[in-house]
């Protein structure tokens, strides 16, 4: 399990490493004056895009985006480093060279092939998660998550004026509805999707509804079964070299739902994260795990709000 904001925290001084870089392909996108979201995030070890070896570190990523409009898009334009750019540690470096192609999040749905809508709270922002739309409040959420990561949700339907959501506060398998209030929340369409196949141990990678990647992954194991369901990454963690987590975790929307073992500190938060032992068994208390090398590829790839669908 992932534990909570307070034990991450404190016992080792995590931040949120995941950014939401923000970009346009001619399927999408506006022509107006581009603005500029720099987010200062930290970044796991492993290779700069140059093949050397980069220390986890820190690094500012900024990313213009076209204001709605239609017409043109421009390209993404680096910042200092990046999770695939330099290994950061707060010194400056030359901007990242735009990456044209497929970018994580596009401003429009593209006209054709596989995505998925992702629903952003605007900076500064605060919005309702309601059990049906227009019904009861079940929490108010602002900008950020509990561990601090921008506030992404993986958009499952649609109704005039509601999104329904993936969000950790409602229990498995159940939605949340926000108000889909311009003045609060963006709406931006992804072509990545993580699916987890639980009988064949696998974690593939889709890129609409070509893969992109195939894994070997640890489930949980008896008793502790991962939950099957669809969920929504809220969450990118790095760590520095956790004999619990490896470099990084990816955390969901969804629930342990079983019970787990007396004395367990650790929150009931499903994850994808690393692990510096083997993968491939079914011994987790619900957790997806995977490599670090399998966590380094994914994080330079899918953005906040991924979808995840976990079958039996």
């Amino acid at each position: 399990m992932l534990t909570t904001l307070g034990a991450v925290a404190a016992a080792v001084a995590v931040i949120a490493a995941f950014a939401l870089l923000f970009h346009v392909l001619d399927e999408g996108g506006g022509d107006g004056a581009a603005r500029t979201t720099v987010i200062r995030v930290s970044v796991p070890g492993g290779e700069t895009a140059s093949g050397e070896a980069a220390r986890p570190g820190h690094a500012a990523i900024g990313a213009k985006v076209p204001r709605r409009g239609g017409g043109a898009g421009s390209s993404a334009g680096g910042g200092s480093g990046g999770p695939s750019g330099s290994s950061g540690g707060g010194s400056a470096a030359s901007p990242a060279p735009a990456r044209p192609t497929r970018p994580p999040t596009l401003l429009a749905r593209p006209r054709r092939g596989t995505a998925f809508l992702i629903a952003h709270v605007r900076e500064g922002a605060r919005v309702d998660l309601e059990s049906e739309p227009g019904g009861p409040v079940v929490a108010r959420l602002g900008d950020k998550t509990e561990f601090g990561s921008p506030a992404a949700f993986s958009v499952v339907v649609t109704k005039p004026g509601w999104l329904g959501v993936t969000a950790p506060e409602m229990p498995d398998g159940e939605l949340a509805w926000i108000a889909r209030d311009p003045r609060k929340v963006d709406v931006y369409w992804t072509r990545w999707s993580l699916h987890a196949d639980l009988a064949g141990r696998i974690l593939e990678l889709r890129y609409g509804k070509q893969p992109a990647g195939r894994f070997a992954v640890t489930i949980g194991g008896p008793g502790t079964e991962t939950p099957p369901g669809r969920y929504g990454v809220t969450d990118g963690i790095s760590f520095r070299d956790s004999p619990y987590y490896g470099c990084c975790a990816l955390a969901l929307s969804g629930h342990q739902t079983r019970e787990l073992p007396a004395g367990w500190i650790g929150g009931d938060r499903l994850a994808i994260h690393g692990t510096p032992g083997a993968v491939g068994n079914a011994e987790s208390l619900g957790c997806i795990r995977a490599t670090d090398e399998t966590m380094r590829y994914l994080f330079r790839r899918v953005p906040l709000g991924t979808p995840v669908i976990i079958d039996a």
